[in-house]
């Protein structure tokens, strides 16, 4: 997994820098968040290993940053996956952070239960006795609960058309692949084809400051030359012709640097 963007980001009265990957994620450093807070660092880091729901979003990449002497350089850190901030929050003992943040972390979680609660309710209570209880809450409220109910019930259908999508992906391309005799790229092969294109971008983004995302025009580009909707439909056969695409994409933009290894590797499908 490679950062292809940096962000600004601020959190409990800090402001530091939130990661894009090339794998689509939004990333947090975790000694940042734990320093914003004043927790240990290594503390969390055990406590987040050992859950299960926190553990699947833990991430290592690589990332400048700037040293105690000012001086930036790249370092492998740890990051907790955007998407599991707020979880992570609701875990921590308010006593455990700064005195002058402990009413805001206390305020967060009480604010957190009562999403959870208004979320899953309708999961868990009848309909007759959610009405009784909406009778005593004002109307604001009363729109609110309904209103996440409703997005509960989005979210439960989201996750079940998720998986049959899924699994019918996999059906379509494993069809395809017998129709046309087609074998796709390996794992390795998609794996080397995703670290080329964030050289490539990484290059280009050097090159030119501003515009659209280079990651993203790459993949595009890609996708239009070869005609295929998703890299990981790339037929093998062509991978070599996908791979020289990216090198000669280099030499015209770079031609007084030479052309990375990682365009000129070929991997070969194990058997």
């Amino acid at each position: 997994m490679k950062i292809i963007e940096q962000y600004p980001f601020q959190f409990a009265d800090s402001v530091f820098e939130i990661y894009w990957t090339d794998q689509r994620l939004l990333l947090l450093p975790v000694r940042e968040l734990c320093e914003a807070l004043g927790l240990s660092t290594p503390s969390q880091l055990n406590r987040i290993k050992r859950d299960v729901v926190m553990s699947r979003h833990l991430y290592s990449v690589r990332a400048r940053v700037v040293g105690k002497d000012g001086v930036p350089q790249e370092q492998e850190i740890a990051c907790l996956g955007y998407r599991r901030l707020d979880y992570w929050m609701g875990t921590i003992d308010h006593e455990r952070v700064k005195p002058e943040l402990r009413e805001k972390v206390i305020l967060f979680k009480e604010e957190m239960a009562d999403a959870i609660h208004a979320y899953f309710r309708s999961r868990r209570l009848p309909e007759d006795m959610r009405a009784e209880l909406d009778a005593a809450l004002p109307p604001a409220q009363q729109e609110y609960v309904h209103l996440m109910e409703q997005a509960s019930i989005l979210g439960q259908a989201v996750g079940e058309h998720g998986a049959r999508l899924s699994g019918l992906e996999e059906r379509v391309k494993g069809l395809e692949a017998r129709l046309v005799g087609t074998d796709f790229i390996s794992l390795q092969q998609a794996k080397q084809f995703i670290d080329a294109v964030g050289v490539l971008a990484s290059m280009l983004k050097d090159k030119h400051k501003k515009g659209a995302s280079p990651y993203a025009i790459v993949q595009s580009e890609v996708k239009k030359r070869f005609q295929v909707p998703s890299y990981q439909l790339i037929p093998e056969s062509e991978f070599p012709a996908v791979m020289d695409f990216l090198a000669q994409w280099w030499r015209r933009e770079a031609p007084e640097r030479p052309v990375p290894q990682i365009f000129t590797a070929r991997q070969n499908r194990l058997i």
